[in-house]
């Protein structure tokens, strides 16, 4: 299922059943499609010249919810694989990350917006 992705961040779905049922979406230029974060959704490789954009947007009250240190649980290796994409976008940008320390949690609250203009715990 999408082998040879490019999405560095998928790891697969557990007892995927490749014979379940499938809609496919066919979308015109600027179409825009909506998923909920529970439904199993792909487009595959892009084997076009151009190009996609995708925006992913999330919510979370900042006043409940709180960062955890996930080292020793199943997360840790995810976090670790977010921390190298972080550091490998850094180094494009020309900042030199060989003894950088990055942290899992900052690297979320940089990328945060709060929608109210205050900031709580996230």
């Amino acid at each position: 299922f999408f082998k040879g992705g490019v999405n560095k961040a998928y790891h697969g779905i557990v007892d995927y059943d490749p014979n379940s049922p499938r809609l496919h979406v066919e979308m015109n230029a600027g179409d825009t499609v909506f998923f909920h974060p529970l439904l199993i959704h792909g487009s595959g490789t892009n084997r076009t010249e151009g190009f996609r954009k995708a925006i992913s947007c999330h919510y979370a009250n900042a006043d409940l919810c709180k960062y955890v240190d996930v080292k020793g649980t199943t997360h840790e290796t995810t976090s670790n694989e977010i921390i190298e994409i972080a550091k490998k976008r850094f180094a494009k940008r020309g900042i030199d990350v060989k003894d950088l320390e990055l942290d899992f949690a900052d690297i979320w609250r940089v990328r945060a917006r709060p929608l109210d203009g205050n900031r709580a715990n996230l």
